[in-house]
C-alpha cells in the first residue's frame, strides 16, 4: 500500500468557528477543499501532503488520513475489514500505534470497545509475519 504518494480522503478537525480560517489556510497552501463542514475540512490529499499540512496549519486540531471507510454492523465485522488491510506495509512489529474512535452503533457501545477490536485486528494481522521466525 503506498499511502506516502497516494491521495484519498482526509478530514482535518478544528474548533468550532474556526473551520473559515482553517479552510483559507489550507487555500494558500494550494490544497483543495472538498467540503468544509463546522469543525473541520475535507480534502484529498497524500501522507506526505498531510505531513506539510501538520507543519504548515495553525488552526487545525487533527489530521486524518483515510485508509478505508466501510460500515460495520457488529465488532466481529469490524475486526474482520480491518484485518484485511495491510497494516504490516504501514506500522513495524515494534512499532506504535495509538487508536480513538467515535462509535455510533448498537453493538458496539463504548468508543474503548471498538478501539479493542481495531488494535487486536492490527496485531492479530502483523504478528504472524513476524513470529514465522520464533519457535
Amino acid at each position: 500500500m503506498e499511502v506516502f504518494n497516494t491521495p484519498h480522503k482526509v478530514i482535518i478537525t478544528c474548533n468550532r468557528r474556526l473551520s473559515p480560517y482553517l479552510q483559507d489556510e489550507i487555500r494558500q497552501l494550494g490544497f483543495t477543499l472538498k467540503r468544509g463542514f463546522a469543525t473541520g475540512v475535507e480534502l484529498m490529499a497524500s501522507v506526505n501532503d498531510c505531513i506539510r499540512l501538520n507543519l504548515n496549519l495553525h488552526c487545525a486540531s487533527q489530521v486524518l488520513y483515510s485508509l478505508d471507510t466501510f460500515t460495520a454492523h457488529n465488532p466481529d465485522e469490524l475486526y474482520e475489514r480491518l484485518s484485511t488491510l495491510p497494516w504490516e506495509d504501514l506500522i513495524a512489529f515494534d512499532g506504535y500505534v495509538s487508536v480513538t474512535s467515535n462509535v455510533n452503533n448498537d453493538t458496539i457501545t463504548t468508543p474503548l470497545f471498538a478501539n479493542l477490536k481495531v488494535k487486536d485486528a492490527i496485531a492479530d494481522r502483523i504478528a504472524p509475519e513476524q513470529r514465522s521466525g520464533f519457535t
